[in-house]
């Protein structure tokens, strides 16, 4: 229209001034859709339940998705190597987790947080909405109300430097 060009889609831009030509790399592509077995997601914990935890997915593969569909489950079973009795004990409504794909069932994945790169990476207070900082192994510290609460943690928690909330 009137000398300039116009995109139908969002993405990311390459010219190649030798052909004449402009590709459009779509942050939706189809390549990018389709969700493998130890697959990486970020997401957040949208709901608890007694021996599962519920998880939208923000990115796939360190790709985002925006307003995703996707969604996941993390059994008790494979939240850690360790015992877990309660689902409160490893997770909260909110944080934001690193999870492994292990299984697809119908329309939703069943994740995994089992090993030390996964699990939470990034938890607010649950008293106060504060960031949460890391005492120990599992272990969080609220520094604006001293409210301490247990997490299954990512080795990294506290240094990941990607943006969490999408």
């Amino acid at each position: 229209r009137d000398g300039q060009i116009f995109a139908t889609k969002t993405g990311i831009v390459s010219i190649d001034k030798e052909r004449r030509a402009i590709e459009i790399k779509g942050h939706q592509d189809e390549d990018r859709k389709i969700i493998k077995i130890n697959d990486i997601i970020i997401g957040t914990i949208q709901f608890l339940r007694l021996y599962s935890v519920g998880i939208s997915f923000a990115t796939i593969n360190n790709k985002i998705h925006f307003n995703s569909s996707y969604f996941g489950n993390i059994h008790v079973s494979h939240i850690s190597h360790k015992f877990i009795e309660r689902i409160a004990d490893a997770f909260q409504i909110t944080d934001i987790v690193r999870a492994k794909v292990i299984k697809k069932e119908q329309n939703e994945y069943s994740l995994s947080t089992v090993g030390n790169d996964l699990g939470v990476i990034h938890a607010d207070c649950s008293i106060c909405g504060s960031t949460l900082g890391k005492i120990g192994q599992n272990k969080l510290k609220c520094s604006r109300c001293g409210n301490s609460e247990n997490r299954k943690l990512a080795s990294d928690y506290g240094n990941v430097t990607e943006n969490l909330r999408y």
